[in-house]
């Protein structure tokens, strides 16, 4: 065998070598500077109760994993020479320095028989040995401390939650913030089902209530820190709820609307008394008397407390049989109000569809002039006074296109209301999550 080919067998065992105790160090180094890590992330968890970014288990995973990559990539970075793998080689196997010699011949560029020799004798003998049995993989001090850091890092998070470490009043705290996070995260989750895609920020501050009602069912926050951070989330979703409710119009109450109906409905009750003035040529006072009304009808409209089921049922067939095309009923000036007392009582289905029948009544031009016109108007005003409320998109409805209202399908009529449902729900979590 020639010189060449035995460097060349030579340089290649010192890869395979190098290859092994790479691997070796990368171990070694990953799991010290893991230990490390895992060190680290055991004091983020005891720090985590005053300081809630801290309580995550990414952050406490993420410590243990950074430590352990940084260590191997140092391994494997590590400059290794040829020598230093060789001497490495010799002192593990029983080669008495063969390899070392025959490596340091090598690098001579000139060389003697003898050296030629002793390089292959040297390439002869390693090629016989695994690198596996020359660098063994032992267990060592690196798994010991890697092992003792891991259990530091899980006593640090699980002995604190064991009761028996908690005095009476902590205890009674943690169950509490557990009681209570549960009920957050409920909250933030209905919301972000409610919040439509377009309402990013509201997804967002959604997002952020329900890590935090986690973090407090875990157990681990302090009772001041949950406080402080519900308040804050609190007043944040606050503040987005009264942005959205301007930016949506949805702040106005139904009482608020009712109000405005009721001075609309005089004001029409006026108007028509002046036409009635003007064409019977009597005192406007007189006039007025003539202007239909059904003061049962008004009695309910205007009630100021909640309606009975009987009452409501009552106040349903009373606006009923003005809406049947049938009837040749002349339309009572409180009919808008009566509508409006009847969604106020959280009947929109029965008032929508009662103002689709008035919408299809007005459009069958089978009415009198006088009541084609009040009926218009009224509903002109109920559209008005919708406007900002619960139903603003039937008031938009009313107000651009009656006859779009009265000619909807029930399917339509359905997606319409289950719209209005879902904002009014959307109101009502938002509130919740905004005082929790």
């Amino acid at each position: 065998m020639n010189s060449t080919n035995d460097g060349e067998i030579l340089n290649s065992e010192i890869r395979r070598l190098r290859r092994r105790v790479r691997i070796l160090l990368m171990e070694r180094y990953g799991l010290l500077a893991g230990a490390v890590g895992a060190a680290t992330a055991a004091v983020l968890v005891l720090l985590s109760p005053w300081y809630t970014q801290l309580l995550n288990y990414r952050i406490w995973i993420g410590a243990v994993l950074a430590g352990g990559l940084t260590g191997s990539a140092f391994g494997l970075i590590r400059k290794l020479g040829d020598l230093t793998v060789a001497i490495a080689a010799d002192k593990r196997s029983n080669l008495k320095e063969r390899l070392s010699t025959a490596v340091a011949l090598s690098e001579s560029s000139r060389l003697q028989e003898l050296d030629k020799a002793v390089i292959s004798d040297a390439s002869e003998n390693v090629r016989l040995l695994r690198s596996s049995d020359i660098f063994r993989h032992r267990f060592g001090v690196p798994h010991i401390a890697f092992g003792a850091a891991l259990l530091l890092l899980l006593a640090a998070i699980i002995v604190p939650q064991i009761a028996p470490f908690h005095s009476r009043t902590r205890q009674q705290e943690v169950a509490t913030m557990k009681k209570e996070g549960a009920k957050i995260v409920k909250v933030a989750k209905e919301v972000k089902k409610q919040a439509s895609p377009k309402q990013e920020e509201l997804r967002k501050l959604a997002a952020r209530l329900e890590r935090l009602g986690k973090m407090m069912q875990s157990g681990r926050m302090q009772k001041k820190q949950a406080m402080l951070k519900t308040r804050r989330l609190g007043e944040q979703i606050k503040k987005e709820q009264d942005r959205l409710a301007r930016q949506n119009s949805t702040s106005k109450s139904m009482q608020q609307a009712r109000a405005e109906m009721r001075r609309a409905s005089r004001e029409l009750a006026k108007h028509i008394a002046d036409q009635i003035a003007r064409t019977e040529h009597i005192p406007p006072e007189e006039a007025l008397q003539k202007v239909v009304s059904d003061e049962r009808l008004a009695e309910l409209a205007r009630k100021s407390e909640q309606l009975s089921t009987a009452e409501q049922r009552e106040l349903e067939r009373a606006i009923a049989k003005y809406a049947d095309p049938g009837t040749q009923l002349p339309i009572p000036q409180e009919l808008a109000e009566a509508l409006l007392k009847l969604a106020q009582n959280e009947d929109y289905r029965k008032a929508m569809e009662l103002m689709q029948k008035l919408a299809q009544k007005l459009q069958s031009g089978a009415m009198s002039e006088m009541d084609e016109e009040l009926l218009r108007k009224q509903l002109e005003e109920l559209a008005k006074a919708l406007k900002g409320t619960d139903l603003d998109k039937l008031a938009k409805m009313m107000l651009e296109n009656a006859e779009r209202l009265a000619q909807l399908s029930p399917a339509e009529l359905e997606q319409l209301l289950k719209e209005i449902e879902e904002m009014r729900k959307l109101c009502a979590l938002l509130d919740k999550a905004g005082g929790t």
